[in-house]
C-alpha cells in the first residue's frame, strides 16, 4: 500500500516566513497558479481515498481533486498543523534575533521544547502517527494533505529517526513524500522526477 503526503500550496505567510499554525490562511495568488500546474499528477496518484487538514490552505487541494476525479476526501483534524501559540503570525528571523537562545534550543530538538503557549513536535506525533496506524491497518492507499510542521513528525515517525534530527526533514510547498508499507514493513520512497515529468506532459 501507498500513502503520499502533501503540504499545502504556498501563502502569503510561507512567503513571508512566518509562523502559520492554527491561523487560517488561504492560499496565495502564487500558491493557486502552483497548485493548477501540480493537478495533472496529483489526480493521477493511485489512491483510494484523500485525508485533509480542515485549514482551508490544505483543504482546497482534496476538493479540487475531488472535482476532477471523484476520489472521496475526509477532513481529519488530528493532521491539522501544530497549534504556534505565541509564534503564530510571526516572522522566524524577528524571533532568532529577539529569543536567541530559545529558538536555539527549538530548532536543536523541538520534540523536547514545545512553542510558547502552543505544542511540541512530540504532541503533533501523537496524532498524526494515530492517523497514519489506522490507514496502515486498513490498507488502503491514501493522500494526506497536510502541513510542514505535521508532515515532518509523521516522516521522523516512519523513518524512526532520533527527536534531535528532526531539522534534516524539511519539504517545500506542494512537496510530495510517499511512504510504502508491505510485508517487510515501512519504508520512505523518494518520487521519481522523471515519472513526474511524464504525468506533467498529458492533457488535463
Amino acid at each position: 500500500m501507498k500513502i503520499f503526503l502533501l503540504r499545502h500550496p504556498e501563502t502569503d505567510w510561507n512567503g513571508e516566513w512566518r509562523f502559520q499554525g492554527r491561523t487560517d490562511i488561504p492560499v496565495s495568488k502564487k500558491g493557486k497558479e502552483a497548485l493548477e500546474k501540480a493537478l495533472p499528477v496529483l489526480c493521477k496518484l493511485p489512491i483510494d481515498i484523500i485525508y485533509t487538514s480542515p485549514l482551508q490552505r490544505a483543504r482546497i487541494v482534496a476538493e479540487m481533486i475531488n472535482e476532477r476525479t471523484g476520489i472521496p476526501f475526509e477532513v481529519d483534524e488530528r493532521i491539522i498543523e501544530a497549534n504556534c501559540g505565541e509564534w503564530e503570525g510571526r516572522k522566524v528571523p524577528e524571533l532568532m534575533k529577539e529569543e536567541p537562545d530559545f529558538m536555539a534550543k527549538w530548532w536543536a530538538n523541538p520534540y523536547a521544547v514545545p512553542i510558547p503557549g502552543g505544542e511540541s513536535y512530540q504532541d503533533v506525533e501523537k496524532r498524526t502517527s494515530a492517523l497514519l496506524q489506522e490507514i496502515i491497518a486498513k490498507n488502503t492507499n491514501a493522500l494526506l494533505v497536510s502541513h510542514g510542521i505535521a508532515i515532518t513528525t509523521m516522516l521522523r515517525y516512519i523513518l524512526e529517526l532520533p527527536y534531535e534530527k528532526t531539522a534534516i526533514l524539511r519539504i517545500e510547498n506542494l512537496g510530495l513524500a510517499k511512504i510504502e508499507v508491505d510485508d517487510f514493513g515501512k519504508g520512505f520512497v523518494i518520487s521519481n522526477p522523471a515519472g513526474i515529468l511524464d504525468l506533467l506532459s498529458f492533457p488535463l
